[in-house]
């Protein structure tokens, strides 16, 4: 009875693990645009290319800290990558997983 016990615990225990370590930062969509505001650690993308199944358009506010190692301005072209909801919010609202400059 005792090992038994011994077994489910040592399940539990891993199966918490296995969650606490799966990635919550999975992208699910991306998009491509024109930097048109900078602010501090935000900025705000014109839409020119989107995914097809999560097509989103306009304006769209995002998170420059997801990528601390680039720097950002205005005119750049940059690809998101986001978790696939939206925030109904002017501009749009993401949550940024991803960011980088593209040529």
């Amino acid at each position: 009875m005792k090992s038994k016990f011994s077994l489910l615990y040592l399940f539990l225990l891993s199966s918490m693990l296995f969650a606490c370590n799966s990635p919550e930062n999975d992208v699910k969509a991306t998009f491509v645009g024109i930097i048109e505001e900078v602010h501090e650690e935000s900025a705000t993308v014109s839409v020119i290319e989107a995914d097809r199944i999560y097509k989103i358009s306009g304006l769209v506010n995002i998170n420059l800290s997801v990528n601390p190692e680039e720097s950002f301005q205005v005119g750049d072209k940059v690809k998101v990558g986001y978790d696939g909801t939206t925030m109904e919010t002017s501009p749009l609202g993401i949550k940024t997983l991803t960011l980088e400059k593209v040529e």
